[in-house]
């Protein structure tokens, strides 16, 4: 449901934080499972109430999510790719009522010589945003990396 239009209380400020995540997998599998958003990026455990999206590890490719509604979301671009290691992405990341950039970076680091990965997660925003972004973005990412990680790990 898009939001009212209002004014709201909005301040110029940023945040950044970041977020590590060992993965019992391979670099390769993790990355198969990162770019895979239709696996993991997803909120309701309702398959039928995901958002489908459509996502290619490629500079300046968009990552679209379509909701079953039929509303849709431009969540980033992709800056940067690294195929296997780095993946960074440009965008408003689902806040589409702000005046916002924010920048996700992961990395992926090979650990136990291969056979399973640590996973950073970068998280940088900025512009004019309410009090509370910098809490919501965290909560995000810590309910949808354990997905991730799930879904790298069958």
């Amino acid at each position: 449901m898009a939001n009212p239009l209002q004014l709201l209380k909005l301040k110029p400020t940023g945040f950044q934080f970041i977020r590590e995540l060992p993965i019992k997998a391979p670099p390769k599998k993790v990355w198969a499972s990162l770019i895979n958003f239709n696996g993991w990026f997803h909120f309701d455990p309702d398959p039928r109430k995901a958002p489908r999206h459509t996502f290619k590890p490629v500079a300046g490719a968009q990552w679209l999510s379509k909701n079953p509604d039929g509303s849709q979301t431009l969540r980033a671009t992709v800056a940067y790719v690294e195929p296997g290691k780095l993946l960074r992405l440009v965008g408003q990341m689902g806040m589409t009522h702000l005046p916002v950039t924010t920048v996700v970076i992961f990395e992926l680091q090979p650990q136990a010589g291969g056979k399973s990965t640590l996973l950073r997660l970068g998280h940088r925003t900025f512009g004019l945003i309410d009090a509370d972004v910098k809490n919501r973005s965290s909560m995000v990412w810590k309910r949808l990396l354990p997905q991730l990680k799930e879904l790298a790990e069958t």
